[in-house]
């Protein structure tokens, strides 16, 4: 079996800050300074709730905003263990990497990339001393490898504070070389560099996937054991993903990419609104169906996702050898996926593309829910009949150990059952 990535797992705990100071970095990136007593631990509603602790670099926590402003009514409830995500009409959230941790004067610093667009950047144009600001999480930290020869750190201006914050930390003694894609050259910072480390700084228009692939395959290739670390545009990261897996050979266990953003495509006005007439028709009473959950996970664990992804334009029966499953059985589920927005493709000779959904599921933060620790807890509640009649845990020990909610940011089609189901998994109690 290949090496996994290693996580270290956090109790999710709401927590309020309030603004201290707002700083301009360059004038593509404004840093907020946030402080508060729930950086520390504390009580509410007579429970204990741990310190902030967020030690990964690339660690992020979800912001809640409002789109009417009532940031109190858009607020998830806090639970004993963890976090549950009640229904919440106006509720925006964003997430983002911490610049800094400073536990000594109780701050936590936020930059937001100034691009004049979205509730986030909007909230930081306009933050002044003592507003404040709702967050949860981070739910987990990567753990990187001990022994490593290099590391690459890849991203666009997004990933600027996961990757100031690593050069200033330090968490892997080896050096680094940073590829940064900036729209403009005053988007430049001043980075903690040491010897040995290089800094390649390229302008394209945010989420230019053949400007980043270009650069990625310029970077000299460092010998020894090492490892890479990409943020940028979702899309945009899959040519990077597929020349770091399929040329350079670096195992799974030294290959972090994350989409921290996706580019907006433009929709058809009249199909749109046909599929809102259709959700308005079922009714706001339908109960959420677990299939597409189901459907996601068995395209991860038959390896359909990654193949995709590595060779677009895969026919069917190219996919069912690869994958050493019988064509027969392939061909029904390909449909399901195609339903649900996983691939797209297939049945007009074109061949198979991963589709949105399937994008989001190359991000190795939203495969958790579906081939982690929190899919056997949601897989449990096939015995939750039978553990509400005999007061044992859904998995059938006593007590199921506590653990927390998941975030709400799998794909659209997975989420709200995933989410109401995850409530009773990852919080139940006996």
């Amino acid at each position: 079996m290949a090496a996994q990535r290693a996580y270290t797992t956090h109790p999710l705990v709401l927590r309020r800050v309030t603004v201290r100071r707002v700083l301009q970095v360059t004038p593509r990136m404004r840093r907020v300074v946030l402080g508060g007593e729930d950086l520390a631990a504390f009580t509410r509603d007579g429970i204990g709730r741990p310190a902030f602790a967020a030690p990964g670099f690339d660690d992020h926590v979800k912001l809640i905003l409002a789109a009417d402003g009532d940031v109190h009514a858009a607020l998830p409830a806090q639970l004993p263990h963890g976090i549950e995500w009640t229904p919440a009409e106006h509720r925006l959230t964003r997430d983002y990497t911490p610049r800094r941790v400073d536990q000594r004067t109780g701050e936590l610093h936020l930059d937001f990339v100034v691009h004049g667009e979205g509730p986030a950047e909007a909230w930081s144009a306009s933050a002044r001393e003592g507003d404040e600001l709702w967050f949860v999480g981070p739910k987990s930290s990567l753990r990187l490898p001990e022994r490593l020869d290099w590391i690459l750190l890849i991203g666009d201006e997004t990933a600027l504070p996961a990757i100031g914050r690593f050069l200033d930390e330090r968490p892997l003694d080896a050096p680094a070389h940073v590829l940064v894609t900036v729209s403009d050259d005053a988007a430049r910072q001043e980075l903690a560099l040491r010897d040995g480390d290089t800094v390649t700084w390229v302008v394209a228009e945010p989420g230019d996937a053949a400007a980043l692939e270009a650069a990625v395959r310029a970077l000299p290739v460092p010998p020894g054991e090492g490892y890479a670390w990409a943020a940028a545009e979702s899309r945009a990261l899959l040519p990077v993903r597929r020349y770091l897996q399929r040329e350079r050979k670096l195992p799974k266990d030294r290959l972090n990419i994350t989409g921290y953003w996706h580019r907006e495509e433009a929709t058809d006005p009249e199909a749109e609104g046909t599929a809102d007439a259709g959700a308005a028709a079922q009714g706001p009473a339908q109960i959420p169906s677990p299939l597409p959950w189901l459907v996601a996970r068995a395209a991860l664990q038959l390896g359909v996702v990654d193949a995709v992804a590595d060779a677009p334009g895969l026919l069917p029966g190219a996919l069912a050898a690869r994958l050493g499953v019988p064509g027969p059985r392939i061909d029904v589920l390909l449909p399901l996926l195609a339903t649900y927005g996983v691939v797209v493709g297939g049945d007009d000779g074109t061949g198979l593309r991963l589709g949105p959904a399937g994008e989001e599921l190359l991000d190795d933060h939203e495969r958790e829910e579906y081939t982690g620790h929190e899919a056997e807890l949601l897989l449990s509640l096939a015995h939750l009949a039978p553990a509400l009649r005999n007061g044992t845990s859904p998995g059938g020990s006593p007590r199921a150990p506590p653990c927390s909610a998941r975030w709400p940011t799998t794909p659209s089609a997975t989420a709200n059952w995933s989410r109401s189901a995850s409530s009773w998994s990852s919080c139940w109690t006996v």
